[in-house]
């Protein structure tokens, strides 16, 4: 873990645990459709992303965001979190993600697109 990940990173591990014992998180998941349809985190809901434009989020939730890396998610908690947003990334992405992924036929997968 790099110094700069301290603090709105979270470890698979702590992110599972999150999923487990935390009801009140929000897992936002950057990538395209196809992708998350292929494999998701449980809770997990697909948003649009674009680049320098933050997304839409409850101000008063913890915001957990996933994305293929974790470049995209990592740049969102940084922007979101400079608005005063509790938001964190996943370090390494979904490409770090040892657990179990749930797939989604892609023409059932919801999505907060506008």
């Amino acid at each position: 873990m790099k110094n700069s990940d301290i603090g709105i990173g979270f470890t698979s591990s702590e992110l599972l645990n999150f999923i487990n014992t935390d009801d009140n998180i929000i897992i936002y998941d950057l990538r395209k459709k196809e992708e998350f349809a292929k494999g998701h985190i449980k809770k997990s809901s697909l948003v649009k992303y674009v680049e320098g434009s933050l997304i839409d989020v409850p101000k008063y939730s913890k915001i957990i965001l996933i994305s293929k890396d974790d470049e995209q998610s990592k740049q969102m908690a940084i922007a979101l979190c400079s608005h005063d947003i509790d938001a964190y990334y996943l370090i390494g992405g979904i490409n770090n993600w040892p657990y179990r992924l749930y797939f989604t036929n892609i023409s059932y997968v919801g999505t907060k697109y506008p």
